[in-house]
């Protein structure tokens, strides 16, 4: 979990550095590794802006070979915590979350998560795997016309011929 614990925020400015496992955000360990998390923090009046940066190494199938292969990943997000009925305008956070006066911690672990899983490109594809040729015909190849044929299937070749 990413847990943020309001007693111990002073006023102002302040940056954390975490490293979460990919169990306490209920990501999957065999595909994110190496997961960290900073957090640029203002807590001013019972109101707090997170300005956060996650990334990880993530283990990746590649779209065009299905091979696995590692790649950073990377993303950002900003929320502000208000007090409940205040009014704010404020451009630069993507979400507005309510801050109580009785709560004692806020918890960014669903926010890191989301911000890891939406990093993922859309595309995977592996380093140099670009220039591989797929090959766009499967099976064997057609046999000539004149090929012999299995004789159980000489009916079948005659009925063709019509």
């Amino acid at each position: 979990m990413v847990r943020i614990e309001l007693a111990a925020l002073r006023e102002g400015f302040q940056r954390l550095e975490l490293t979460p496992s990919a169990e306490a955000l209920d990501l999957d360990p065999q595909v994110f590794e190496d997961i960290r998390v900073e957090l640029q923090l203002t807590y001013e009046d019972g109101r707090l802006l997170v300005q956060l940066w996650a990334g990880a190494t993530a283990t990746l199938e590649c779209d065009r070979t299905l091979e696995l292969f590692k790649q950073s990943i990377e993303g950002a997000y900003s929320l502000f915590y208000a007090p409940p009925g205040a009014t704010v305008r404020r451009d630069d956070v993507e979400e507005f979350r309510e801050l109580r006066a009785s709560d004692r911690f806020v918890d960014l672990t669903d926010v890191v998560r989301d911000t890891l899983l939406l990093a993922i490109p859309m595309r995977k594809v592996k380093p140099g795997a670009e220039s591989i040729p797929i090959p766009t015909q499967f099976g064997a190849p057609a046999a000539p016309e004149d090929a012999p044929v299995d004789p159980r299937w000489e009916a079948l070749r005659k009925l063709r011929n019509l």
